[in-house]
């Protein structure tokens, strides 16, 4: 018996949500990465979220898409995988890499998305 595929939103399978912020100044060492739009950036003492996760930036990079193992701390500038609905972390992190999320830019200067469009992808 075969299994059969059904289209659904995006945020029926992953909810994204807006990362934390963390100025420079208040970081303090450790070994906990700290996640930017464009990838690990720093590292900090103390994690926002716990791993395995699933972040892609929201405001400056948009559209690469980062597996996390370890707790972390998404800055934020991303959009991080609140909640798996089941699914495979992994899974996840390779769905959203087959997405353009150049098309919901939303901003003018900077690239930017909201998360509130993109979770209406199918």
């Amino acid at each position: 018996m075969g299994i059969e595929w059904r289209e659904q939103l995006l945020g029926e399978v992953a909810t994204l949500q807006r990362g934390f912020d963390l100025p420079t100044q208040e970081r303090k060492s450790g070994s906990v990465p700290i996640v930017s739009s464009s990838g690990p950036s720093d590292t900090h003492s103390e994690a926002r979220v716990s791993g395995p996760g699933v972040v892609t930036g929201r405001y400056g990079t948009i559209g690469q898409v980062f597996y996390i193992e370890q707790d972390y701390w998404p800055l934020n500038t991303t959009l991080w995988v609140k909640d798996f609905h089941g699914n495979l972390p992994r899974y996840i992190y390779y769905l959203l890499q087959t997405i353009d999320f150049h098309q919901f830019n939303d901003k003018s200067s900077v690239p930017g998305v909201n998360r509130n469009h993109v979770k209406l992808i199918r």
